[in-house]
Order: structure tokens, then sequence, then C-alpha cells
């Protein structure tokens, strides 16, 4: 036995320490009661290479045990294989149901949300667990279907023997698992549901930190030496994401300024200060020559060749944050003149604003883009005007804000119209901006709550929203909206996304599975878009934790005070 066998020993100990400790072995037995047999899958990776799965189905679960762990012992033998992270999976419950339900089951959930795994026969001798169908892409969940060629070619390189057809009926399966970590710290894992494979922890304070702390790191390991994110990918293909945009890159950037505000990490801020490099780099002036008129400068988009309206807003959030936690004036003349584009595209007539140009003639292109872009604008704004003190720009951010009030702008849940709102009240707390302020997230709290995906920027959007209602407290500032608010229900909310989003966070015992699993820990990822990890993705998840960070303590002490009661 060497040495590398040997950790394998010490870590499968632990793991049947912990789940057979719990549950004991006569529960994981009556598995065999109810199919002939028990299933255990043991999963392995060193960290740099997608998990190997080796299987086993005996007549109790000891003997599947052993099988198992045997199977994966002469691998790591044979191969000189490191077994850094080690998960376990023992099935405990399942049903025998027609394949035609479990496949017409695909249609109606989201992409990789069948959280189950499959059994082909009654043996479990071709059997999945739901980690392997998901991110090897056996399943179409658009078509209902599972592709036989590429089931089999599954089975063939996991060395299962192939179907000649499929079943008419499949054993559906949950298991209890456990995974053990490159320090052999164990973690029982949710067995069911959406949290399913994700190992169970108290969310506190130390969390935020700790997965803001990784998802900075991240992001601050895809700047190139031009200040250019590596833009995204799809880990379980894999595949690079193709394309660019700017304002995802100047967003990334601004978690990464907020990450650094609780970091203090230089390297973090020497990153992001590269990226704003790339940034400045991407902007135009509209009138070069001046003609003793007011600079006008631009964001444009060179993948798309256009101008929007959203990337000055985006840009001056970012320089403005830069400037605070620098302490400098640095980019003051570049953000105003950042606001004077914005101003340039702004109606008076009902206080909308143009949202896109075409460049290099910047001619008018879209009238309307996105609901986002009219947030941000006026979020800018409102942060410029703090800067500068200039009324025009206030002046601008009250008529949308106007406008926002008059079109029931809380229909659509946006975190940059919740961002724009406690902003431009910090100047201007007029009851209207905070009547609506309140309106925005009441009327989707119970929407928010129930969101099935982890939809990063709805924890962005109750934070901020938290953030308004306890000034107004504490400021006294009058607001008819706040005297039938339910305080508590946004505080429990904000609780339930922050755990509940933690299902798109990469621990080890999700990415194990993907192509590259180093690449990935520590980041965030989209299930439902193949496990996308794109830049803009992890900045929401990065900037929504930073949010519940610094408002931790508050949040619990309303929480502690509701449960005291």
């Amino acid at each position: 036995m060497n040495a590398l066998c040997d950790v394998f020993e010490k870590k499968t100990e632990l793991l049947k320490g912990k789940l057979f400790g719990k549950f004991g072995e006569p529960f994981f037995n009556e598995f065999c009661d109810d199919f002939g047999c028990s299933a255990v899958f043991i999963s392995v990776s060193d960290i740099n290479e997608q998990a190997y799965v080796f299987r086993a189905s005996e007549k109790n679960v000891n003997s599947a045990w052993d099988k198992a762990k045997s199977n994966a012992l002469e691998f790591i033998k044979a191969e000189n294989f490191e077994p850094q992270w080690v998960k376990v999976d023992i099935a405990f419950k399942g049903e025998k149901k027609p394949f035609s339900d479990v496949l017409s089951s695909f249609t109606k959930i989201y992409r990789n949300f069948f959280r189950k795994g499959i059994s082909f026969d009654d043996e479990f001798n071709r059997a999945l667990i739901e980690s392997e169908l998901n991110t090897s892409n056996l399943i179409d969940y658009k078509a209902g279907k599972i592709d036989i060629t590429a089931l089999n070619n599954y089975f063939v390189s996991n060395d299962m023997k192939t179907l000649t057809q499929f079943p008419e009926d499949v054993i559906t399966f949950v298991c209890k698992s456990a995974f053990c970590d490159e320090n052999n710290k164990v973690f029982e894992l949710y067995s069911e549901g959406k949290n399913c494979g994700r190992r169970k922890i108290r969310f506190d304070k130390i969390t935020a930190f700790d997965v803001v702390t990784s998802a900075a790191d991240y992001l601050s390991m895809q700047v190139g030496l031009d200040g250019k994110f590596d833009y995204g990918f799809y880990p379980t293909v894999p595949k690079i994401i193709p394309g660019y945009n700017i304002m995802r890159h100047a967003s990334s950037i601004w978690s990464l300024l907020c990450s650094y505000r609780i970091t203090k990490n230089t390297f973090v801020l020497e990153q992001a200060e590269n990226a704003i490099g790339y940034l400045i780099r991407n902007m135009v002036y509209k009138y070069p020559n001046k003609d003793g008129r007011e600079n006008v400068l631009y964001l444009f988009e060179k993948t798309k060749n256009e101008v929007k309206i959203g990337g000055n807003a985006v840009a001056i959030i970012v320089l403005t944050e830069y400037m605070d936690i620098v302490g400098t004036d640095k980019y003051k003349k570049t953000v105003t003149e950042l606001g004077n584009g914005i101003l340039e595209l702004f109606d008076e007539r009902d206080g909308s604003f143009f949202h896109v140009l075409k460049y290099p003639t910047l001619a008018p292109r879209d009238k309307f883009r996105t609901v986002y872009y009219d947030g941000e604008t006026v979020f800018a704004l409102s942060r410029l005007y703090g800067l500068t003190k200039s009324e025009k720009f206030l002046d601008v951010a009250k008529k949308a804000a106007d406008r926002f009030i008059l079109k029931h702008y809380e229909q659509y849940a946006d975190h940059w119209v919740a961002y724009s709102i406690n902003e431009l009240t910090k100047y201007v707390p007029h009851e209207k901006y905070l009547d609506f302020g309140i309106r925005n997230v009441q009327s989707n709290l119970e929407k928010i709550y129930k969101q099935p995906t982890t939809f990063h920027t709805y924890l962005e959007f109750l934070c901020v929203s938290f953030e308004l209602v306890e000034r107004i407290k504490s400021q006294n500032h009058k607001c008819s909206a706040i005297d039938n608010f339910a305080e508590q229900s946004l505080v429990d909310t904000i609780f339930h996304r922050a755990d509940y989003m933690l299902n798109g966070y990469g621990y080890p015992e999700y990415v194990m599975y993907f192509s590259k699993p180093d690449s990935f820990l520590g980041s965030f990822f989209i299930r439902h878009d193949n496990f996308r990890t794109r830049i803009d993705d992890v900045q929401h998840f990065c900037s929504a934790y930073y949010a519940v960070y610094r408002n931790y303590e508050k949040l619990e002490e309303i929480k502690a005070g509701r449960q005291s009661k």
C-alpha cells in the first residue's frame, strides 16, 4: 500500500464514520429491502482533474462500500493518483418509474435542476449519481431526452456495460452524501432538493467574508496584463464564452473594489487598477476639438460598435468607488465628462434616457435596450452629484426617478433601481422617492423568496433596500410606506437568499465534477446555463455577499429580536 492509498484510506474512514455514525448501517440496508441491493459511489479528484467515480452494487451496504473502495484504491495505485478530494454517495431512497415519465419531467424544470440519480437497470450496475448526469451534459432538458450514444460513451469510459436500448422503467434515487477535503475536514451534504450536493453549514458573517474573498480572488486572476478579463467559461464542456462586454468589465471592477474594502488585499486593488486602465482606454470624446463646448465622454463597446448609456453609468460608479477608496480625485474630470455624455442622452420631455448609439458615428440605435440602464444611470448621476455638487446631475436624476414612480418600475424587481433610489435619497430624501423605494422591495419579497434559481442580483436588491429602510428609520425621514412595512420579512428573505445562493458557489464538492476543478474553486456559477461562470456572474454574487457582510450585525440583531419574542 503506497502513501497515496494511505491518504485515501484515511479519508474514506472519516467519511464512513460521518455517514454510518449519523445514520447507521441498518438505515442504508433498508434500501436493500426495497431494491435487493445497496449502491455506493465514491468520487475522487486530485483538484486538477474532473472527479473519477467508482461505484458498486452489492447485497448490503458494507459489501458495496468495500467493493467501491477497492475499485478506487486500484485506480489510485495504478495511476499514482492523489486523492485530494473524496466524496461518498450512498443510495438510501429510490422510486421505480416509467422512463418516459422521467424524460417528460425534464422539460418542466430548469436545465440541470433534475437532482436525483438514475439507474438504468434493476441491479444498479448502470447507475449514475446526480452530479454525473448534469455535469456530463447527458440530459437534453429542452427536448426531454437522453441520447443513448452519449450515455453509452459515458458508460464505456466508466467501465460499465452499454445499453442496446433504453429500459421501459428506470429507478430514480437519492443519496446520503459526505465530502472530505484536502485537509481531511468532512462535511455532510444535502441529499435532496435544490440544495442537493452542497455542504450543510450555518450561514454567518464569516461565510459571507469567505465567499467575497474567494470570488474576488477568482476575478483578480482573470485580469490579464492588458487589464482585460478572461470573460467566461462553460466549465463542464469545457468551452470559452466568446465575445466581450465592456459594461460587465466595469461592474466586475466594482466588485473587486468593494471586496478590497473588507479584505485589504493589495493584489486585488492592483488588478482593479489594471482593469481600470483598460476601461479608460475604451472611452472616446464626442467633441474632440471642443469648440468651446463641455467635454462629452462615452464608453464604447468594441465588439458591437456601439455606445450604451449604461456603460457610462457603470464607469462612473466604478471610478467614484475607486476615488473614494484610495482618497484621490484622479478621475473627477473623467466621470464629469461621462456624466455630460449621459445628459446628452436625456429626454427632458418624459424623463427617459436614449439607451444606445452607433459607434463611431454616434447616430441613434436603440431608444430602449434594458431597464437596467435606467437604474444604473440614476445611481451614477446621484453619485456624481455627491462628488461634484453639480445640480445639473441631480436634477436629471430626480426627473428620471419621477418616471420610475410614474411607470411603476417596482414591477421589474431590479437591483439597479434599488441602488439608484438608495443613493438619490441620500441627497433628496423626499417622501415620494422613499415610498417608492419601500414599495419596490415590499411588492417583490414573496417572488424573490420563492425564486428557484440562485438569481444573484436579488440579494443585492434586498440588501440595498434594507440599507434604505435603516436610513429612513435612523434619520426619521417622512415615509408613509414604512409604517406597514414588514422589515422582519425582508430580513428573513435576505438570510434565506444568502444561504440559498450558495448553491451557485464553487464549493469543491460541486467543482470536482468540472473539467478543471482548481480553475473554478471559490468562484460562482449559473447552474441552469450549463454551469456558466462569467465575470459578471461572479461580480453579482461577490457584490451581494459584500452587501450582506457590511449589514450583517444589524441584520442579525433584527433576526435575533424577532426570535426572542
